[in-house]
């Protein structure tokens, strides 16, 4: 499937595609699109250019079964001036791998990348990112969160590459991850190359367990340990969920992790 959206155009609603196999997509000089992908099983390609003073809002939710395989690869490409906010959202998931490539080929281009994952069972999900400031005045930034239940495995590996002239490039990078049971297991490796000078560029990853002096002080105040529980777990994400501009979205995905907690 091919999309194009015209120069200085703004898609006065959100488009929701059911994924396809192969999706390209082109948001001209000045074009503003806003985008949901309800992910689907299998191996999913996605390409986007984003030109110059376009801006592009997406979010991939996936939707796939806790039994599916599900590769998704997707690519962005930033001319100068243009402006990406992206979240990947595995909720109910089996085993997933999103591997995330985005370059910032024009001054001015600018990056919010978030992820947030949240898993039991045995469920094994992926986030492999690649963030390449390949030119001057140019920032990124990502959040990624994993909630891990029961036996699974989240892995988080991020890179990102300032290349040679890349002067004056701004980058976060921030991993956070909270494992509910010790058989949860997390995989995170936060990474920066750098090949010049004046930059402004951290990174951090952290992974730990239920604040138990939180859960006791809760249920001091009459909150059962499992309403205490699924309240610190959904407050722990909701820094990701509010990074998302679409206000109809972002109550979608408030309502949908809530409901996830609560039929785990």
């Amino acid at each position: 499937m091919e999309i194009v959206v015209a120069k200085d155009t703004k898609v006065e609603k959100s488009l929701q595609l059911i994924e396809d196999q192969q999706l390209h997509i082109t948001i001209e000089d000045g074009a503003h699109l806003e985008l949901v992908l309800d992910g689907i099983s299998g191996h999913v390609v996605t390409e986007i250019f984003v030109g110059k003073g376009a801006t592009l809002d997406l979010c991939d939710l996936d939707k796939s079964s806790p039994n599916s395989t599900r590769i998704h690869d997707l690519t962005i490409r930033q001319d100068a001036n243009s402006h990406v906010f992206a979240h990947s959202i595995s909720l109910a998931s089996g085993n997933t791998t999103n591997n995330t490539h985005v370059n910032l080929c024009g001054e001015g281009a600018e990056l919010h990348l978030n992820g947030l994952v949240v898993a039991g069972d045995s469920q094994r999900i992926e986030n492999h990112t690649l963030v390449q400031h390949m030119v001057p005045h140019t920032s990124s930034n990502q959040i990624y969160k994993y909630v891990l239940d029961d036996k699974a495995v989240g892995t988080y590996a991020g890179l990102v590459k300032v290349l040679e002239g890349a002067h004056h490039t701004v980058s976060e990078q921030i991993n956070r991850n909270l494992c509910a049971t010790r058989e949860a297991r997390m995989f995170a490796q936060p990474q920066l190359e750098i090949y010049n000078d004046d930059v402004r560029c951290n990174h951090g990853s952290s992974t730990g367990q239920m604040d138990e002096s939180a859960l006791f002080y809760m249920q001091q105040r009459g909150i059962s340990k499992r309403e205490a529980r699924l309240l610190l777990m959904f407050a722990f994400l909701g820094e990701v969920v509010n990074q998302v501009r679409i206000p109809t979205l972002r109550e979608q995905l408030n309502t949908l992790v809530e409901n996830r907690f609560r039929n785990a």
